[in-house]
C-alpha cells in the first residue's frame, strides 16, 4: 500500500476532494453529479477460510483493502420522461494479498417514460465488473484472481386498465463471463433471457395484490460434460409469484410473498428442480426517527451454476472434464431484523441481525468401481451482525463506518465452521 502508484491514487483523490469542496460554493444544482470516494477496510478473514483452513502459499488470512473510486450520474427530466444513470470506477488495493489488486466498475443508464394516458415503462442497460467472492461453494480456494463481468438489458411496460387494476409486461437479458482460465470457474459463464407478465389489483386503499408469471431461458456455454471436452447445457425455468401488501396503518406495513418455480435442464437432467418459497415482512415506522423492519423467508433452491472437480472415470484420472458434483440443493431459512435511526439531519445509524439455517444436499459422482451418484447432506447456522453510522457534515460530503461480524457453525462435509469480522470506513465528496 506504500507503492508510488498508491501514493498517486491518494493524492489524486485528495486533489479531487479539494476541487469539489471549492466548487461547492459556486455550483448550481443540476441533474449531473460527479465525485470521489475513498474507503479503508480491514478484514479478519478476507478469503472466507474455515476455522481450521490455512491460506495457500503467498496469501494472508487477514488484510487491509484501500478502495478509491470516481463516481458520477445523471437524473434529468425531459417532459414526462426521465433519464437516469450512474457510473462508478474503482481501484482496489490489498496490502497483504496483492494478487487480488483490481479495477472494478459499475454503470447503468435508463429511461423512465409515460404517455398522456395510463401507459408507462422503463428501458435500462447496465454493466459491471467485480472480484468474485473468495472460496466459493463448490469450487474451493482458487489461489488466483477472478473477475466476473456482467452485462444486462431490461425493459418493462405498465398499462393501467381501470382505476384499481394494472397490467405489466417486461423482459431482459443478462450475460456473465469470468476472467480466470480455469475450467471450474468458466463453467459458471452464462447467458440468460427472461420475460414476465404481471397483474396488480388494489381492492382498497390499504391492500395491494399482485400475480406475476415469469419464464427464463439460460445457457452455460462452457459446461463440462464428459472426458471428450466442453459442451453447453441449457435450462428453462417457469416461475409464479403471488404477493400481498397491506398498509396496516400510516406507520406499519405487512408484505407476504409466495413463489413456485420449476427448472428443467437439457443435458444435466439430474439438476432438474422444483420448489416452493416464500417470505413475510413487516416494516414499522415506530417514531419519526426510528424505522424497524423484520423479514422471515424460506428459499428452497438449487445453485445456479454447475460445479466440477478432479475425478476418475473407470479408473482413469480426469481433471476438469466432468461435473463430478452433479447438483447442489439447499433449503435456507432466514430471519432478519433491522433498525434505522435518523438521530438528526446530519447523523444516522443502522444495525441489523441476520440468522440463517441451511440444509445442504449434493449429489456427487463416486468413481470406479461404483460409477454411481451418491448423496451428501449437511446443515449449518450463520449469524451476521452489522452496525454502521454515517455523518453528513456538508451537503456534498459523507463520512461513515460499518462494523460486521459473521459466525457459522456446521455439521457435515458440505459446510465448515467460519468466523469473520470486518471494519469499513469511507468518505465521499460530490459536486452537483
Amino acid at each position: 500500500m506504500r507503492s508510488p502508484d498508491m501514493r498517486s491514487v491518494r493524492a489524486a483523490f485528495l486533489l479531487s476532494c479539494t476541487v469539489l469542496l471549492g466548487g461547492s460554493a459556486w455550483a448550481q444544482s443540476s441533474p449531473w453529479y460527479v465525485g470521489g470516494l475513498l474507503s479503508v477496510t480491514h478484514e479478519s478473514n478476507l478469503l472466507r477460510l474455515a476455522d481450521e483452513q490455512t491460506p495457500v502459499a503467498g496469501e494472508s488470512r487477514s488484510d487491509v483493502v484501500l478502495g478509491t473510486a470516481l463516481i458520477g450520474g445523471i437524473n434529468q427530466p425531459i417532459g414526462r420522461q426521465r433519464v437516469v444513470g450512474s457510473l462508478t470506477l474503482r481501484d482496489n488495493r490489498y496490502e497483504r494479498n496483492s494478487r487480488y489488486n483490481n479495477q472494478s466498475y459499475n454503470g447503468s443508464l435508463g429511461l423512465d417514460w409515460s404517455s398522456a394516458q395510463r401507459i408507462s415503462g422503463t428501458v435500462a442497460v447496465s454493466t459491471a465488473r467485480s472480484l468474485s467472492l473468495f472460496n466459493p461453494d463448490g469450487i474451493g480456494q482458487l489461489g488466483a484472481k477472478n473477475l466476473e463481468t456482467t452485462q444486462a438489458a431490461n425493459a418493462s411496460l405498465s398499462v393501467g386498465l381501470v382505476t384499481e387494476y394494472s397490467l405489466e409486461l417486461g423482459g431482459g437479458t443478462r450475460r456473465a463471463r469470468n476472467s480466470l482460465d480455469d475450467a471450474r470457474v468458466q463453467a459458471r459463464d452464462s447467458d440468460q433471457s427472461h420475460a414476465w407478465v404481471g397483474l396488480s389489483w388494489r381492492p382498497g386503499g390499504a391492500l395491494s395484490l399482485s400475480l406475476v408469471q415469469r419464464q427464463t431461458k439460460a445457457e452455460y456455454p462452457r459446461l463440462i460434460t464428459s472426458a471428450a471436452g466442453l459442451s453447453a447445457d441449457r435450462y428453462r425455468q417457469a416461475q409464479s409469484e403471488a404477493a400481498a401488501i397491506w398498509q396496516a396503518s400510516g406507520a406499519s406495513q405487512l408484505e407476504l410473498r409466495l413463489n413456485r418455480a420449476s427448472t428443467r435442464y437439457v443435458v444435466n437432467e439430474v439438476r432438474n428442480f422444483s420448489s416452493t418459497n416464500g417470505s413475510l415482512g413487516w416494516a414499522w415506522q415506530s417514531t419519526a426517527k426510528l424505522r424497524l423492519a423484520t423479514r422471515l423467508s424460506r428459499d428452497n433452491a438449487l445453485d445456479t451454476y454447475p460445479t466440477s472437480s478432479v475425478g476418475f472415470i473407470q479408473g482413469i484420472p480426469v481433471v476438469g472434464t466432468l461435473p463430478i458434483n452433479f447438483s447442489d440443493a439447499r433449503a435456507i431459512n432466514t430471519l432478519r431484523l433491522q433498525a434505522d435511526w435518523e438521530a438528526s439531519a446530519k447523523l444516522a445509524a443502522v444495525s441489523s441481525l441476520q440468522h440463517t439455517r441451511r440444509h445442504l444436499r449434493r449429489d456427487t459422482f463416486v468413481p470406479a468401481p461404483f460409477d454411481a451418484v451418491a448423496p451428501l447432506d449437511s446443515t449449518d447456522a450463520t449469524t451476521i451482525f452489522i452496525l454502521g453510522g454515517r455523518w453528513t457534515p456538508l451537503r456534498n460530503a459523507l463520512l461513515g463506518c460499518d462494523l460486521t461480524h459473521e459466525k457459522r457453525r456446521a455439521n457435515g462435509a458440505l459446510s465448515t465452521n467460519l468466523n469473520a469480522a470486518g471494519l469499513n470506513c469511507y468518505g465521499q465528496m460530490t459536486l452537483q
